[in-house]
């Protein structure tokens, strides 16, 4: 009897959990993508900042390759890249924004992997 009643409230703090992180994965995915599809190229990086809520989880420079997602580096025009990841997604989405000297966007991408 007690095992059984052990056994319950394991599987129930289990099933708790997993809605909860596929809950939280989802919930930042699409207040990112919501981010993401506002920011115009020639917008200021603050303005990149605040529809994002928050400061960028990596500010990649030229020449130094954030490898988690990019295959390149920030380059040419592009002075700095600012990262947003869905870290509770296991590394498997992000958001990137390239800006310029004057500090605005040139470029942006997501980045999703199988």
């Amino acid at each position: 009897m007690i095992k059984q009643r052990v056994l319950a409230l394991v599987l129930l703090f289990s099933g708790a959990l997993i809605t909860t992180s596929i809950g939280g994965c989802l919930f930042k995915s699409n207040s990112r993508n919501t981010a993401y599809d506002a920011v115009q190229v020639g917008e200021t990086e603050a303005v990149v900042i605040a529809r994002f809520g928050v400061q960028p989880a990596v500010r990649e420079k030229p020449g130094v390759l954030f490898a988690r997602y990019a295959s390149q580096p920030c380059d040419g025009v592009c002075v700095e890249r600012l990262w947003y990841e869905n870290r509770l997604s296991l590394d498997t989405e992000a958001w990137s924004v390239e800006l310029d000297k004057s500090r605005h966007v040139i470029k942006k991408s997501k980045w999703v992997s199988p």
